[in-house]
């Protein structure tokens, strides 16, 4: 069955293709009409369009991002095939393309499957780099293992954020937005010469706003944000010397009071958890049920402290990057890429959002708290070189390359938990990981392409990788007891139980990996509208260790790396006069050594598991048209099937058989752009609209939990006169207010939830000079 999926979908791609290859090669080249635009994009280490791209990637202007108030990588999701987004907090993203997931990436050896790169440096901590996305040239998401070319290895595609650079032609633009949640948001950017050779650009954002969810305990706002970002750049070009160097620095600082989270009971019917009783027992108490936006989180007083410590969540962190190029006569360009990044923060929660300590007297045996506080420091260094041709007259083509990055994470994790029972020894007292770690990845690459006819290109590459890692870890049971039970001994879990108060433990680890990932790609364009490729491509993942182990030999282990060959055919396609435009994919992975991180019931902890083998396959396609001058529509959708082969977690769980985590089936998106006339204004209305569906998903390997589908619908009409420096628009995100999750824990038969924003709105003024 799975070989016939998978090859009527190669069927489907082949299908669309001739059918709209057929349109292309009988329509007429020249039009009066409306036509696309075409993004130039730089995935592949040369400018290239969109519809020349040998990958299957998406590109979204930076004139987009503000037209959708894309402000994060959840909004991202929204508008980009293959890409969905689920999160604990804000320092645990998890990005999903076409079901690789980076899920709880805690420990500070852990590498991403889907790569974060701001101006081509990659983001090693994508928790340090969740600021919004303000004064951006464009986003370009590649779906599918990135082997050879792009920065960092990445086994599920990757996120390249390109910023707007400065410019030799002064300008800049102010925009304030007004929204519900009292979000006042501030936002600009300045740009112009400073001599000759040299220009400059200061951008900035503030964004405040109040929380969408209510802690009734301490009668204190949740999710809410007060966020600060500003970029400095300087840009030096020189026509004599052919050289250009771009100098950016970034800054980012915010904090909020935490998230929420609310206990909803699981699905069987038999049994109802702990947290979702004492919910509708406190319901009860107050004379009403619970809104799913309130809870009641416990603070926990630490050993040694006089007070408690609040729920709290404080980032900060700044970059630099120096981007050189230097032509080299007709040959090539050397391109060096240099990037430094250094960040902080502190995130303390209540994994429960309810225990014992409630305020209104309810207990059960098993009603434990949890609260979970990290620490993080981080700085990493990385360091890019290569040598890209540019022989015009040559059928040959080729990039060689060295890159080099070097991380240093320290990571202070402590837990803290009561619980009414006695006999749950290990979920009482306080425990302790300091856990330091270095990593270390250096790789060679290189890539030639040879032009056999005008419609026909060949493309090799191949990267070599080194990887080591090597840390150390030191655990403490600081308490074993708690109000409850202030004689046990036991130490708090994942500590093992073995362990008694002031028990401790301190061990190294250490592995060093190599591998090989070559790909080798046709291009086809018999069409001069027509392009279509084909790839065969092997990605890979370093392995790690885990972030609060039980014991030295739990240390000690750690996961191996993961691997995946991918197989890929496309189609880009322009046709009716350039007004419409078909991409189109289809791929099957196999996946070896898949990573698979998730929450264990057994210790309440974060484990990394190897499954030993995982397929995937799907069909994507993203179709665009101009309709008219006026009316520009769009829709976007994936289809999958995925699948565990062989796959045994820790817990001796067998999964085989099962779908892939955190992976809608299915998703789509369809959206309209129409400009009117305003008074005597020409093309100075615009109405635009995006809705964004994702099917039903499993929250985990085991398949037990499901996140049911929901689908978001957001909004937007601006008015904007061509012969103004002013507009005006009124904006609203989940305009149906929809109610989904973005993150579960399954715990003692309830699903702990997070919470996906609520109907947001507001208007937004903006000017430029």
């Amino acid at each position: 069955m799975k070989a016939f999926k998978q090859g009527s979908a190669l069927a489907l791609v082949l299908g669309l293709a001739g059918m709209t290859g057929a349109t292309a090669q009988t329509d007429s080249q020249a039009s009066d009409g409306p036509a696309l635009d075409v993004i130039q994009v730089t995935a592949q280490r040369r400018e290239a369009s969109v519809q020349d791209s040998a990958i299957a990637i998406s590109a979204i202007t930076g004139e987009n991002l503000e037209k959708d108030r894309i402000l994060s990588f959840e909004d991202l999701a929204s508008s980009v095939t293959s890409l969905s987004f689920t999160a604990l907090s804000p320092l645990d993203q998890e990005f999903n393309i076409r079901g690789i997931t980076n899920t709880r990436l805690d420990s500070p050896s852990a590498d991403q499957s889907v790569g974060i790169f701001l101006d081509e440096v990659y983001v090693g901590r994508s928790g340090l780099f969740n600021a919004d996305l303000y004064d951006v040239e464009r986003v370009e998401v590649v779906r599918g293992p990135q082997g050879v070319l792009l920065g960092r290895n990445v086994v599920g595609g990757a996120i390249s954020i390109i910023t707007a650079a400065p410019e030799f032609e002064e300008g800049g633009a102010v925009s304030v937005s007004i929204g519900n949640y009292d979000e006042v948001l501030v936002r600009g950017h300045v740009t112009g010469p400073l001599t000759d050779t040299i220009a400059g650009r200061i951008s900035f954002q503030s964004r405040n706003r109040g929380g969408f969810n209510h802690d009734i305990l301490h009668d204190r706002e949740l999710d809410n944000l007060e966020s600060l970002q500003a970029r400095g750049q300087l840009l030096f070009q020189s026509a004599e010397t052919d050289l250009s160097a771009r100098l950016i620095v970034d800054y980012m600082n915010d904090e909020s009071n935490g998230f929420h989270s609310v206990a909803i009971n699981g699905p069987d019917p038999a049994t109802q958890g702990p947290w979702s009783a004492a919910r509708e027992a406190v319901g009860a108490a107050r004379g009403r049920p619970l809104d799913l936006r309130e809870s009641l989180p416990e603070h926990p007083r630490y050993a040694g402290d006089a007070n408690e410590s609040p729920q709290a969540l404080r980032r900060e962190a700044w970059g630099v990057a120096l981007d050189i190029d230097k032509g080299i006569g007709d040959i090539a360009t050397l391109t060096s890429i240099t990037g430094y990044r250094q960040g902080h923060a502190f995130n303390l929660y209540d994994q429960t959002g309810m225990g014992p300590d409630n305020g209104y007297g309810v207990l059960s045996p098993t009603l434990f708290s949890f609260p979970v506080n990290e620490r993080e420091e981080i700085s990493q260094f990385t360091q890019e070189l290569r040598l890209v041709s540019n022989m015009e007259n040559s059928r040959f083509d080729w990039i060689v390359g060295a890159y080099y990055q070097k991380d240093d994470v320290e990571k202070f994790d402590r837990f803290w938990a009561e619980v009414p029972l006695p006999v749950l020894v290990t979920l009482s007292g306080e425990s302790h990981w300091d856990n330091y770690a270095e990593t270390t990845s250096m790789a060679v690459f290189g890539q030639l392409g040879y032009q056999f006819t005008d419609w026909l290109r060949v493309v090799a590459g191949v990267r070599y990788t080194e990887d080591e890692k090597t840390g150390t870890v030191f655990a403490r049971a600081v308490e074993g007891g708690d109000q409850f039970n202030p004689a046990d001994q036991v130490a708090l879990t994942p500590l093992a139980a073995t362990y008694r108060e002031g028990d401790s433990f301190s061990t190294d680890y250490g592995q060093e990996w190599e591998e090989i990932t070559p790909q080798i790609t046709a291009e086809f364009s018999p069409l001069e509208n027509a392009f279509f490729y084909a790839t065969w491509s092997r990605g890979y993942k370093g392995g790690g260790f885990e972030d609060d182990p039980a014991n030295p030999a739990a240390a000690q282990a750690g996961y191996d790396p993961e691997t995946v060959e991918n197989i890929e055919i496309g189609a880009k396609l322009d046709f009716l006069d350039g007004r419409a435009r078909l991409n189109v994919a289809a791929f099957m992975m196999d996946y070896q050594d898949l990573q698979v991180p998730q929450t264990a019931d057994g210790c309440l902890c974060n484990i990394t598991d190897n499954a030993a083998e995982a397929e995937i396959s799907g069909v994507e396609a993203e179709f665009t048209f101009a309709a008219s001058e006026r009316l520009l529509v769009w829709a976007g959708g994936t289809v999958l099937e995925t699948e565990y082969i062989d796959f045994i977690d820790g817990n001796g769980l067998d999964n085989s058989g099962n779908q892939l985590q955190r992976t809608p089936e299915t998703q789509f998106n369809v959206g309209a752009e129409l400009t009117l006339d305003f008074m005597d204004w020409q093309d100075a209305l615009s109405l635009r609209a995006n809705y964004t569906h994702s099917g039903e998903m499993y929250w985990a390997p085991d398949n037990a939990q499901t996140e049911d589908a929901y689908g978001l619908l957001d909004g937007r009409i601006s008015l904007a006169p061509a012969d103004r420096n002013w507009s005006v628009s009124v904006w609203g995100k989940n305009l149906t207010d929809e109610t989904y999750r973005t993150n579960i824990i399954a715990f003692f038969g309830d699903e702990v939830s997070r919470l996906g924003a609520p109907r947001t709105y507001g208007i937004e003024l903006s000017t430029t000079f």
